[in-house]
């Protein structure tokens, strides 16, 4: 049997598609081309028409003019264009017209006075034709408000009366005040957008009870709209309690996967960390710098890769290590150690994991000693910083100490758990536990001193409300189980003064732990000496201890965390061994603490840098010296005294001239005079040398500059000038 082909149906071309293909032809002319255009037809038509084989009557252009000007003032007039464009079009079509019949009666164009007036003609059509349709414009955007208000009136007055009938409101009932439309990408045509649901403001009636009697109808309000069976209604004030903001979902517009990308760039602790999308298209951020946080979810609801990409997150503070607790093997902390462990980072992504009851209790005895420890030894930079917490930092990072299967850990954990999060605030140590329920048949469940303690909630999907309403302490008004249908779905409370919302995780893929670990390794920080005296041997032989367990697979690295300072011998300090000082804080010498754990982090801090700074001033080096290993490198020299005491003065921000000057003597001119001559230029605009609003905004300079200079002098690159090396 033949095959037989059916052409492709042409698209049939609508008034509409006609008019769009006008309007960018005229768009696409401009007006100088589009009047030069019409001049050159008009002088055509003139041409011929006065040739004697043709001779075209002088008023037949003139007629012909008429009947255009005719229909477009008419048709100006029933769009309702404004004046200038109704006048502009028609006076264009007797203009052009009239020219050609006043040249057919003179005998032809080529008079200099009918050029002439052709030319004006022309310029002034050019001229007046981007004002007629800046009033075109301006006209069509008042009718597209228009009916935009008229729209939204109509919408307000369903939502008002769905609302005072459905929750009661009493007389003169609800009023809406705004409605915003969501406007986000549509899938099915690239590059369009669609509607997904709007957000509606209301204002209640005085006398009337709260936004929270709203909330507890948020079902019934969504049944009566009668919306997708994964959409709702989401319910929360709005600046006051007589205020309350609607969140109405029309379209699931999280049923696509949203990958978290490539972004491993440098954030902090203190930073807001984006974890997923609401429904309305806006960032979800949590802020774990201040916050305990509960995680829970049902098998299969996305919780492993919520907290895989939460993990991924803070790996890229270049002030926070991570601490694990995961009796499964430590499952979910291995892809965070693998690079390490083959060589492909200096560093583990996971600075301590325990997979055994004892460990996890060695783990979290540490973690609370470090409480004290860190309380006594960073007494003095509190006090700089005009601040009673411990600010976190490179040099002091911020613990993260994440708990996996929390509700199942013997109470031993359970109870270490809760007292590192009531007391532990203060000195930048922060838990993060991770359950399967928030409650469990079998007695089992997160405790309440926990959940009360973590300011920031996130429950991936689970299979019964009741596990949402022990989590946010609310049973009305919180959105039901099945609104979030799919893995990567959850309902999330950044803080305990917002309303839980409904939102959509990040996607992130297996390879993404091997590759995060990788970019962040470099400004990934070590352990502080303070810290690490809480608890010496314990913190120093984790690996081994992991290696000899069986669980880590291959046998680590040296240790990287830097041994103690020797300290000078002096009456009443302790010299017993690690061993017999392990867990006894009370026996330990804490007088030097602060100064030798400030020296040791000022050494770490240079090296670190310096070796940073070399290794960009050095790009391509290699490549352009292969080869010539014959010839003698050149020799770095030292570093002027000016330069070392800002160094010595400058903190991770920069160091302000005001320090300078009270170090050194010299005037801030002479500073920066002499700093110049080395081509270090200030900073622009003033900073803060210390984290904290109390801490004063000034000029100075930044420590990335004097870094880069510095190991450009050791390196060779950079010659000092006698008069710099001798100004100290």
């Amino acid at each position: 049997m033949a095959t037989t082909t059916t052409a492709p149906k042409k698209k049939r071309t609508t008034a509409k598609d006609l008019e769009e293909r006008r309007r960018r032809w005229s768009h696409e002319q401009g007006p100088f081309l589009g009047a030069l255009n019409a001049a050159s037809a008009s002088m055509a038509v003139a041409s011929v028409g006065s040739l004697g084989e043709v001779g075209l009557a002088a008023a037949a252009p003139l007629a012909v003019g008429a009947i255009g000007a005719t229909a477009s003032f008419t048709r100006s007039a029933a769009t309702k264009a404004p004046w200038l464009p109704r006048l502009y079009r028609p006076a264009r079509w007797v203009g052009y017209t009239g020219w050609c019949s006043w040249a057919l009666a003179t005998g032809g164009p080529w008079d200099l006075g009918l050029m002439t007036a052709l030319g004006v003609g022309t310029i002034a059509a050019a001229l007046l034709q981007p004002a007629a349709r800046s009033f075109e414009i301006a006209a069509e955007d008042r009718a597209t408000a228009e009916e935009r208000i008229k729209k939204r009136a109509g919408l307000a007055g369903v939502w008002e009366s769905r609302i005072n009938r459905i929750c009661r409101v009493p007389r003169p009932g609800v009023r809406v005040t705004d409605i915003a439309e969501w406007m986000m990408p549509d899938p099915d045509a690239p590059g369009e957008t669609r509607q997904t649901g709007m957000s509606i403001v209301l204002e209640l009636p005085q006398g009337s009870s709260s936004w929270k009697t709203i909330r507890q109808h948020a079902e019934a309000l969504a049944s009566d709209a009668d919306l997708p069976d994964s959409c709702g209604i989401e319910v929360t004030s709005h600046g006051s309690r007589r205020r309350v903001l609607l969140l109405v979902s029309q379209v699931d517009a999280l049923d696509e996967d949203i990958p978290a990308g490539g972004d491993y760039s440098q954030l902090s602790i203190y930073d807001d960390l984006p974890v997923g999308v609401y429904r309305d298209g806006s960032w979800v951020t949590i802020n774990l710098k201040w916050s305990a946080m509960a995680l829970i979810g049902a098998t299969g609801s996305g919780k492993s890769a919520h907290l895989a990409l939460i993990m991924r997150q803070l790996l890229r503070c270049g002030d926070t290590l991570i601490f694990g607790i995961d009796l499964n093997g430590g499952k979910a902390f291995k892809p965070w150690l693998r690079p390490w462990l083959e060589g492909r980072a200096t560093k583990p992504g996971v600075d301590w994991v325990a997979t055994t009851v004892k460990e996890a209790e060695m783990m979290l005895d540490f973690a609370i000693a470090a409480i004290s420890v860190r309380s006594a030894g960073y007494a003095e930079l509190m006090a700089e910083v005009n601040d009673d917490k411990v600010p976190a930092s490179a040099a002091i990072p911020h613990i993260t100490v994440i708990s996996d299967e929390t509700a199942d850990l013997p109470r031993s954990i359970k109870n270490r758990l809760v007292e590192l999060s009531n007391r532990s605030r203060g000195v930048s140590i922060r838990p993060l536990v991770c359950a399967l329920r928030a409650v469990s048949s079998g007695g089992e469940e997160l405790p309440k001193a926990l959940l009360a303690q973590a300011s920031v909630r996130t429950a991936m999907r689970v299979n019964e409300d009741s596990e949402l309403q022990r989590m946010y302490g609310f049973a009305r008004g919180l959105p039901k189980a099945e609104e979030m249908p799919d893995p990567g779905y959850g309902l999330v409370q950044p803080h305990p003064s917002q309303t839980p919302r409904i939102f959509k995780g990040l996607l992130v893929k297996p390879d993404d732990a091997d590759a995060c670990v990788l970019a962040t390794d470099e400004r990934r920080p070590v352990m502080d000496e303070v810290t690490i005296n809480a608890g010496r041997d314990a913190y120093l032989r984790r690996w081994d201890r992991a290696h000899r367990a069986g669980w880590l697979g291959t046998k680590p690295p040296a240790p990287q965390a830097p041994a103690a300072p020797a300290a000078p011998a002096s009456a009443g300090t302790d010299t017993a061994a690690p061993e017999q000082k392990r867990g006894r804080l009370e026996d330990m010498d804490l007088s030097g603490a602060a100064e030798k754990a400030r020296a040791k982090r000022k050494e770490l801090e240079d090296r670190n840098r310096r070796m940073k700074a070399a290794r960009d001033s050095d790009d391509g080096f290699a490549e352009i010296v292969r080869g010539l290993e014959g010839l003698t490198p050149p020799e770095g020299g030292d570093l002027p005294r000016l330069l070392e005491v800002a160094l010595e003065q400058s903190t991770d921000k920069g160091v302000h001239y005001a320090v300078l000057e009270e170090t050194t003597g010299l005037s801030g001119d002479r500073i920066r005079e002499l700093l110049g001559m080395l081509g270090i230029s200030p900073a622009e605009g003033t900073f803060r040398m210390h984290p904290g609003g109390d801490s004063p905004k000034k000029r100075g300079y930044r420590r990335e500059d004097l870094d880069r200079v510095a190991a450009g002098i050791e390196l060779g690159d950079v010659q000092v000038p006698d008069e710099v090396h001798d100004a100290l």
